[in-house]
């Protein structure tokens, strides 16, 4: 079961290839199209969530996957009929998320370090509320990105000369990552906008 960033990057390299396209495919879609498909993509995410949150909260054992999918189920349906509302919420989270990933490693205090996570997830999900159209293509834009970087990575492992040196560069780097995702995520987002105005669509 995958629950942690470390669980991810290993179902990566040893999905080589094959497994690679899809989430490339699927990243572009999202890239792409991610402002049409937004419902489904709030609900997929949540849904992941779910499934995390309640495989972690179940432990290693026989009934993993069962809680992982019940949380799936469960969050994934929940957040489906608000969808309007949970994608304010998912924002927050998502941001929540980042700053965490950025700071985990800092060695700062747990009052700093859980402040700074409450402070971001009331930010993020008040700018959430206030600008959802842009909320909406952020996190379609950039769940694109990160699944398009996912599958260029397992790609990467089946030359070991580009992908020794990639992990050297993350290794030294906390920001490498989240650059390599960056980059696509705004091409993305620039994109999308474009196509929003283009058909005067409201989300």
């Amino acid at each position: 079961m995958i629950t942690s960033v470390d669980d991810w990057v290993s179902f990566l390299q040893d999905i080589h290839l094959a497994g690679g396209f899809p989430l490339i495919v699927a990243g572009l879609v999202l890239m792409l199209f991610g402002w049409r498909l937004w419902r489904v993509c709030v609900v997929l995410t949540f849904a992941v969530i779910g499934a995390v949150v309640a495989a972690r909260v179940a432990g290693p054992g026989p009934d993993e996957w069962f809680y992982a999918l019940t949380g799936a189920v469960v969050l994934g349906i929940t957040s489906y009929f608000p969808a309007k509302h949970s994608i304010v919420v998912l924002g927050g989270i998502l941001a929540t998320g980042a700053v965490y990933y950025l700071l985990a490693d800092r060695n700062l205090s747990a009052p700093v370090l859980y402040g700074s996570l409450a402070l971001t997830l009331f930010a993020g999900t008040a700018y959430s509320a206030i600008n959802r159209q842009r909320i909406v293509v952020f996190v379609t834009a950039f769940l694109g990105a990160v699944l398009l970087v996912s599958g260029a990575a397992s790609w990467l492992s089946a030359f070991p000369g580009l992908s020794g040196m990639y992990k050297s560069l993350a290794a030294s780097s906390a920001f490498v990552i989240p650059f390599a995702i960056f980059v696509p995520g705004v091409v993305s987002t620039f994109y999308q906008f474009a196509e929003v105005r283009r058909l005067r669509a409201d989300l």
